[in-house]
């Protein structure tokens, strides 16, 4: 079973750095059965930019384990939240503007697109704000 997935070609001047996480065979992390891997998938994260936006383009494998009879990926807690679309890079940079500068949600989303040219929606970044103060 594979996907076929259209992956949209990069607007110019956007840097596309791609990752492989794809494996032959995992550990399932419920039973420790090793699990064979039956697709890839791709994911696309916005990462913060030094001279232009730029975008984390993940390669990752799904494996099925015949124990548990359940698909599972291999964890990308070390890149992204799960199902989120900004590495905890952004994260990180845009709540530190916030906590520890003491700028506004618009002057850090503000920010976040002129030095570092990733955009952060101020709603995305007050949620984030507040489930670091709940941390």
């Amino acid at each position: 079973m594979s996907e076929n997935l259209v992956v949209a070609a990069p607007q110019r001047g956007i840097k596309v750095r791609k990752i492989n996480l794809s494996r032959k065979v995992a550990v399932c992390p419920r039973c420790g059965t090793v699990g064979k891997r039956h697709s890839i998938g791709h994911r696309r994260l916005r990462e913060v930019g030094i001279s232009s936006p730029t975008i984390l383009e993940v390669i990752y494998s799904k494996h099925f384990c015949s124990t548990c009879r359940r698909h599972f990926s291999l964890p990308m807690d070390h890149l992204a939240l799960p199902s989120g679309r900004f590495t905890n890079r952004v994260r990180r940079t845009a709540v530190d503007l916030v906590n520890k500068q003491d700028l506004t949600l618009e002057k850090a989303t503000f920010q976040m697109r002129q030095k570092y040219h990733v955009h952060v929606p101020p709603t995305t970044l007050h949620d984030w704000v507040v489930a670091e103060m709940k941390i």
